[in-house]
């Protein structure tokens, strides 16, 4: 006990003098630092310039369509031509060249095949040797290869 000592209560108690603040003052505030408004309790509140820490929103709900895929839209059309080969036969035939483009009668050129060569040899075995060069002069023994007169492409072939 601090008897009739200054500062001290009725029953031994420390005690503050009225005229000292409750809690030390505050020292002024750094360069470029917003000070801290005090209220009336002392003890130093956030400013309204503080940062907001609140949680963010929630996300959208979940849309049960979100993975569905959507119509297809009308689509310009394409148009794929397919080129083929025109049937021929063993005599010209009239047709539209696929190369120019031109109506034309084909022109042949007769060239000997396998069928040919099997047809000599037959008439070579069967004792008719001495006509083995007739399939070589008849055009049904050979095949037959059509071209355009104009262009001169390949239009296809006959194997007769």
């Amino acid at each position: 006990m601090n008897p009739g000592g200054k500062g001290s209560g009725p029953e031994g108690f420390q005690t503050q003098p009225l005229n000292q603040l409750p809690y030390p003052a505050q020292s002024p505030p750094y360069p470029g630092q917003v000070p801290v408004a005090t209220t009336g309790g002392g003890y130093p509140h956030a400013t309204t310039n503080a940062p907001n820490y609140a949680h963010p929103p929630p996300p959208p709900p979940y849309d049960a369509n979100s993975n569905v895929i959507p119509p297809a839209q009308t689509a310009a059309t394409t148009y794929v031509q397919v080129v083929t080969r025109p049937q021929v036969g063993p005599d010209p035939a009239s047709m539209v060249c696929p190369s120019c483009t031109k109506h034309v009668i084909t022109r042949l050129d007769y060239e000997t095949s396998t069928k040919t060569h099997v047809a000599a040899g037959l008439l070579c075995l069967f004792i008719c040797w001495p006509c083995f060069w007739i399939p070589y002069v008849i055009d049904s023994c050979k095949n037959a290869n059509h071209y355009c007169p104009n262009c001169g492409a390949y239009i296809g072939t006959y194997r007769g």
